[in-house]
């Protein structure tokens, strides 16, 4: 009789109540510089995050943070002060809060309402309609690059800072 792939085979780690799977990966290199890369996959799972309807956001490969990499140097007690962390993480903690944090990790990703929307498989108004949430808890308007990249730099402060 053929064997049967396993049962989580291509479906989410939350459908199988293993929430919280997250995945850093180091760089290649020799053997003998595993340590180095050792070290570099426990940076990157700091940026790993496991977000409903996101798997890419529970991988981070140490290569691809580039200089975003040194925010990891910054002390956690530095990171959770900062007001744009702090509004961060009081919306994920009120009402719809992880659904909001979730819509602001697609858009920042994809960069545009209506991808994000398919990300999440949800209407673009209702990810509009936590965007707006998310721009009121800041208190400045993601339709401004600008803007953009501070809530992109909150959100890995935020990340790191739940890790200390």
């Amino acid at each position: 009789m053929p064997s049967q792939p396993p049962k989580s085979c291509g479906r989410s780690s939350r459908e199988h109540g293993a929430e919280g799977v997250r995945i850093g990966v180091g760089g290649s290199g020799p053997a003998l510089d595993a340590g180095a890369s050792w070290a570099q996959a426990r940076l990157a799972l700091r940026f790993a995050v496991d977000v409903a309807g996101l798997p890419d956001e529970a991988v981070v490969d140490h290569d691809t943070l580039g200089p975003v990499a040194l925010l990891a140097d910054i002390p956690v007690d530095r990171l959770r002060a900062q007001p744009d962390v702090r509004a961060l993480a009081g919306l994920a903690e009120g009402k719809g809060g992880p659904a909001a944090l979730a819509a602001l990790t697609a858009f920042l990703r994809t960069g545009s309402l209506r991808h994000a929307a398919g990300d999440l498989h949800l209407h673009h108004s209702s990810v509009a309609a936590r965007l707006a949430g998310v721009e009121t808890a800041l208190g400045y308007r993601l339709s401004n690059s600008q803007d953009r990249f501070r809530a992109q730099l909150a959100l890995y402060a935020l990340r790191l800072a739940d890790e200390g």
